[in-house]
């Protein structure tokens, strides 16, 4: 922008009475009052920022020996507005909507549709809703609190495991009475739910207040007698049928140690708040975003469950050699507090500003880890990463689309707590690894984390940052 001005400066000089070819472009409106403290993007990334409406999206293929093999789409559609408009340096986007279908050979299910409009109609609000669509065949239940921090073990083996094939082989095992415990950490989820919230900026768009409603129902079956596939150690035989004998969660329901066997509505108001200093945020450069969010489920909200959450989480970017590359460190902690009361399948969650994240395992908080390896009313996480994006690069197209390749090695810390009084330094469980991101038109961050543990490896193919 300045040597175009500079150039068309210099021929005006050298002849005044000469017509321009290229006048400047026109100066930008500050952006509204409302945003007057608002992080502006850098100015590289408003370079390459695409302007107005673009679609971006992948397939899905995934493979798991509990699903089946998996097929899929994820479609995103971005507006950016346009170039000239106040707040296109300061926003990620003004409108996102995508839409996902996702199947599986045995039956696992997952589709939703997202919209997100930051600053809608030009107003210090914002308005998020989604409706999702849930069938899992392999929800995990590893059982609640400090007890899911123990070595596998399930009652067909007197042994401990810490690997989780070896744990995965012994369970398949067909057992003296003809039965199996292949499912045994394993239950069938379909939950269909919708989440609206609505956002407003205070003191200049660097603090949000939120209110928001998700509106749930919850359907849990149990995998006990049902036929699953099982091996015969005696013939060597594998992939028999044998019926699966009672698994964990059967187990706990029947001994009244968990709550929410019975499913049904889960339905809760969400109540937060947030400070957020982040220049971009789908891929933050520096800044931080502080955040304390708060769930309420009882009879006034339609739930027949009386439980209430709250999760607080500071998070920060930083860049250390802005000169020299484009290298980000981030870090996030999340502490969590759950009443008694919660139902099982919601003990899983952390509530976020955004959307809740389900864990602790899986690529959301402790990567290398099964998905809900670790459950409990209080719970506390540590992730550190370091992006690098080591290359950019443009493919033209019917309109230009801008592609940053990123590596992120990353450490995940964290446990579960039977109460507060409990808190230790002690048996904190830690994955590690590394991940290769695809920044596409900046928004759409294509994720391959592979973690390691001390229980296995997990690859992990999604979108967006784990924060």
């Amino acid at each position: 922008m300045k040597l175009r001005v500079a150039v068309v400066t210099a021929c005006l000089a050298i002849a005044p009475f000469a017509r321009a070819e290229e006048a400047p472009e026109p100066a930008v409106a500050p952006p509204p009052d409302f945003m007057r403290n608002k992080r502006r993007m850098t100015d590289a990334d408003i370079e390459d920022k695409q302007e107005n409406g673009y679609f971006t999206g992948l397939p899905l293929i995934n493979s798991d020996p509990d699903t089946g093999v998996g097929f899929g789409a994820r479609v995103l559609y971005f507006d950016n507005g346009p170039r000239d408009s106040s707040m296109f340096a300061y926003t990620p986007y003004r409108h996102r909507l995508y839409g996902q279908a996702f199947f599986t050979t045995n039956g696992f299910q997952f589709h939703t549709l997202d919209y997100d409009a930051p600053y809608f109609q030009d107003l210090p609000i914002r308005l998020r809703a989604s409706l999702i669509y849930e069938r899992n065949i392999a929800a995990n239940y590893f059982g609640t609190g400090e007890r899911s921090l123990d070595r596998f073990s399930f009652p067909g083996d007197p042994g401990r495991f810490s690997r989780l094939d070896d744990y995965s082989d012994a369970l398949r095992r067909i057992q003296p009475d003809g039965t199996a415990f292949t499912r045994y950490n394993q239950y069938i989820l379909q939950r269909p739910a919708a989440v609206f919230t609505l956002e407003r900026d205070f003191f200049g768009g660097v603090v949000r207040g939120l209110v928001g409603a998700t509106i749930s129902y919850v359907d849990i079956e149990h995998w006990t007698g049902r036929a699953v596939k099982a091996d015969d150690a005696a013939s060597g035989a594998t992939g028999l049928e044998a019926p699966q004998a009672q698994t964990r969660l059967h187990t706990d329901c029947l001994a009244g140690r968990v709550v929410g066997c019975d499913g049904g509505f889960n339905n809760s108001l969400k109540l937060g708040i947030a400070y957020d200093t982040r220049d971009f945020e789908p891929d933050p450069n520096s800044g931080v975003f502080v955040e304390l969010t708060g769930e309420l489920s009882g009879k006034p909200t339609g739930s027949a469950y009386d439980w209430a959450r709250l999760t607080f989480s500071p998070r920060v970017y930083y860049s250390p050699f802005p000169k020299l590359t484009d290298l980000v460190l981030a870090a996030r902690v999340v502490a969590s507090v759950q009443s008694a009361d919660i139902p099982f399948f919601s003990m899983n969650g952390y509530s976020f500003a955004d959307y809740n994240r389900f864990g602790l395992g899986g690529l959301r908080t402790l990567r290398g880890f099964k998905q809900d390896r670790f459950v409990g009313r209080f719970g506390t996480l540590l992730n550190l990463e370091a992006r690098w994006t080591f290359y950019e690069f443009d493919v033209r197209l019917k309109r230009r689309q801008h592609f940053a390749l990123m590596l992120a090695p990353f450490l995940d810390v964290g446990r579960v707590f039977d109460s507060i009084d409990d808190f230790e330094f002690r048996r904190f469980r830690n994955g590690q690894g590394a991940g290769f991101r695809i920044a596409w038109n900046q928004a759409t961050i294509i994720v391959l984390d592979y973690g390691v543990s001390r229980e296995g490896s997990t690859l992990y193919v999604n979108f967006n940052h784990p924060f």
